[in-house]
């Protein structure tokens, strides 16, 4: 599997204290010896805010049980060294500092930080630079779903759309340099659940068999699913296929559209009304999509027909809600409640994995591979959010680590930003409750 450095990622909390971070150790006979020539490692900065929550950075690193503090440094400029101003942290934890200071981090601002581990009078070698782009939250809706529509992040154009309760559509051309902007669309006030890019446009989702399309993520047009006679239904989730749409929801609800997303026909797949299906999404020409009661459909047809996925046959006793599904070009990943994580090459065939985190609802889950597009198949990241603000990478189903957020914001959709040659490094994006906006540059 992909080796993978531990980056650990956290929101914006609360007040705290000083720079150093105490820990325990600093060697001994029965343990490991702090090693001044090896400089902390895995270091990386989580950018962002909640609606409530202060504007800022949070730096992180892989925790070292043989140092008893760290120094983090910090400039506007990449040259930032040992002799630069220490962050004075306005919240602390076991491996992190957040530098919030309204005088110092502003949003669209760049700042470098390294960092030194300390234990006694010793002195770690300095980590390699790393950066971070805050940007402020701009609505106290909470946000439910992301997408990037594959466009350069240079500021030239609108590359994201982020949708949530309210009828909340928000737009930006990166998140980091350049803000979000909450769009006066005036034509739902709905809870909207699901966005995706494809055939040039965005389509949106949401309650009350809500569809909008726009081709610029500002300017957003409504499709009357009434007027189709597609019985109403709240959607939760939408994917493009290649040659047209899938939508889920509640009631066991699967529609599928045309190119155009203008033209929805009901398909029927023969599961429990009672089912709210969660998350849909489609993988060398199979279709899944997963919900409550551990319910999972496929079709192979682009969504004509549906098989109901046996679990049990398989040996898996599961029986947790399942909310999301993705692909990455060589699997699926599921995630659910009381951290459930399913993996299936095929969609047909699912195997139980155990992923060392217990009782967390998962919400979103996104593949990220660092080789794409130019380069399948490969071994990808799994990244997964979820409740209490949850966050856990795995580049093998059955390890990986939960990672500090800072927050009890749950969590809910994650994507990654990354295009090949384009000189800017590829970050990931997460979006919750309580307006939470946050970005991670890689």
């Amino acid at each position: 599997m992909l080796k993978l450095k531990r980056f650990f990622f956290t929101s914006l909390a609360a007040l705290g204290i000083v720079g150093l971070l105490a820990a325990c150790g600093g060697g001994g006979d029965d343990g490991p010896v702090f090693d001044p020539d090896v400089p902390p490692q895995d270091v990386e900065v989580v950018s962002g805010d909640g609606f409530n929550s202060e504007l800022g950075n949070t730096i992180s690193w892989e925790y070292d049980e043989t140092a008893t503090g760290h120094v983090v440094y910090w400039d506007t400029q990449p040259n930032v060294t040992v002799d630069s101003p220490q962050v004075v942290p306005t919240d602390t934890g076991r491996n992190y500092i957040i530098h919030a200071d309204p005088a110092e981090v502003f949003a669209g601002e760049t700042i470098y930080y390294l960092l030194v581990a300390t234990a006694g009078d010793q002195v770690s070698e300095p980590s390699e630079v790393v950066s971070g782009t805050p940007q402020t939250a701009v609505t106290a809706n909470s946000l439910n779903d992301l997408a990037w529509n594959g466009s350069p992040v240079d500021g030239s154009i609108i590359a994201l759309v982020a949708v949530g309760d309210s009828g909340t559509i928000l737009n930006s051309q990166n998140g980091t340099l350049d803000g979000w902007t909450e769009v006066d669309h005036g034509l739902t006030d709905e809870s909207l659940a699901g966005v995706t890019w494809g055939n040039a446009q965005y389509l949106v989702v949401g309650a009350g068999n809500t569809v909008l399309t726009s081709p610029d993520g500002s300017a957003w047009a409504w499709i009357d699913l009434n007027e189709q006679n597609i019985p109403n239904s709240d959607l939760e989730d939408v994917a493009w296929t290649g040659a047209g749409y899938i939508v889920v929801g509640k009631n066991g609800a699967v529609l599928t559209g045309n190119a155009d997303g203008a033209v929805w026909t009901e398909q029927s797949t023969g599961i429990d009304t009672a089912i709210t299906l969660e998350g849909v999404a489609e993988g060398n020409g199979t279709l899944v999509a997963v919900g409550t009661k551990a319910t999972i459909i496929t079709s192979q047809d682009a969504g004509v027909t549906w098989t109901l996925i046996d679990l049990s046959a398989q040996s898996i006793s599961n029986t947790n809600d399942l909310n999301d599904v993705t692909w990455d070009g060589t699997s699926f990943g599921v995630v659910g409640s009381n951290s459930t994580l399913l993996s299936s090459t095929d969609g047909l065939d699912w195997i139980e994995n155990n992923p060392s985190i217990s009782d967390y609802s998962l919400e979103g889950a996104v593949q990220w591979d660092p080789l794409l597009p130019a380069n399948l198949p490969v071994d990808p990241l799994l990244a997964m959010v979820g409740s209490a603000g949850t966050f856990f990478v795995s580049d093998d189903p059955d390890s990986g680590y939960s990672v500090p957020t800072g927050t009890n914001e749950q969590l809910e959709a994650i994507i990654w930003v990354d295009i090949e040659d384009d000189g800017i490094e590829p970050y990931f994006i997460m979006v919750g409750h309580d307006g939470t906006l946050l970005t991670n540059q890689q």
